[in-house]
């Protein structure tokens, strides 16, 4: 995405924006909006896909999403995730020359400013102010504070935007007993050793990792959902041998297939 060019004749026009907070695993909507839309990171994570591009929003990152942008989140924020949003339209063109430009995506090195300014707009936003069109102009003077924090930045670099589609490719081949980082460092066109660094980087833990908790997920199910043996369970998320499943689904689960299968029984009778 270009850069946000800062003109100072007249105000930017604010259309609404506010703080969001969820105390719960939250995802952002699938949309597209016909406004600009500034988005602040407080607190936690906001993972934003936005044109195919991956995005993640820290406490003092800004994101600047560009009017006819399809946007959507592509993982879920833990509880506790907050953000500043705001969204806005350009004044009137005027012909005159940039003051400065903002970078769509970056960090801010002083976001404490930024914060009081935000919640200046909201303030102004929500009735605080008799003066008309005072969000307006803190709009403006919060975008005037990003420019001059920023000049100097040239932004950060989307995520890698292969990253939905190897996400979603590990997904769905999460299951087969032959699956490995090589073969989906193959088939995705990275090398191997590459791939596992990024991937660690980016969410937390290895690739592998990634693939245990998809087919722990699929265990649980077959042993809640279903009365297949513990045998039959194993072979459908991949692993052929039974006696290895059980110890593999103890050390990722912490007891052992039958007793989570027990476990699951008790607390369903318990609830009914």
């Amino acid at each position: 995405m270009n850069d946000l060019p800062l003109y100072l004749q007249r105000p930017y026009r604010f259309l609404a924006g506010g703080q969001f907070l969820s105390d719960e695993a939250w995802s952002h909507i699938d949309r597209t909006i016909e406004d600009y839309e500034l988005i602040i990171g407080v607190s936690g994570t906001v993972f934003m896909e936005a044109d195919g591009l991956m995005y993640e929003v820290k406490a003092g990152d800004i994101l600047i999403l560009k009017p006819g942008v399809r946007h959507r989140g592509y993982r879920l924020s833990l509880p506790g995730v907050s953000f500043y949003w705001f969204h806005f339209l350009f004044a009137e063109e005027t012909g005159e020359a940039a003051a400065g430009r903002i970078p769509p995506y970056a960090a801010c090195p002083k976001p404490n400013r930024v914060h009081i300014l935000a919640r200046q707009l909201l303030d102004a936003a929500s009735g605080g102010y008799a003066i008309g069109g005072a969000g307006d102009y803190f709009l403006t003077s919060l975008l005037i504070e990003l420019a001059e924090q920023l000049q100097d930045q040239s932004g950060m670099p989307a995520l890698d935007p292969q990253l939905p589609k190897l996400l979603e490719w590990t997904r769905l081949h999460a299951l087969d007993p032959h699956i490995s980082v090589e073969q989906i460092a193959e088939e995705m066109g990275y090398n191997k050793d590459y791939l596992s660094r990024m991937f660690k980087r980016r969410f937390g833990s290895g690739l592998l990792s990634y693939i245990h908790r998809i087919r722990l997920e699929a265990a649980k199910e077959a042993l809640t959902g279903t009365n297949l043996h513990i045998k039959e369970v194993a072979v459908s998320v991949g692993v052929n041998d039974d006696k290895q499943f059980a110890k593999w689904f103890k050390r990722q689960a912490g007891v052992t297939p039958t007793e989570y299968r027990r476990a699951f029984s008790r607390t369903r009778l318990n609830n009914s």
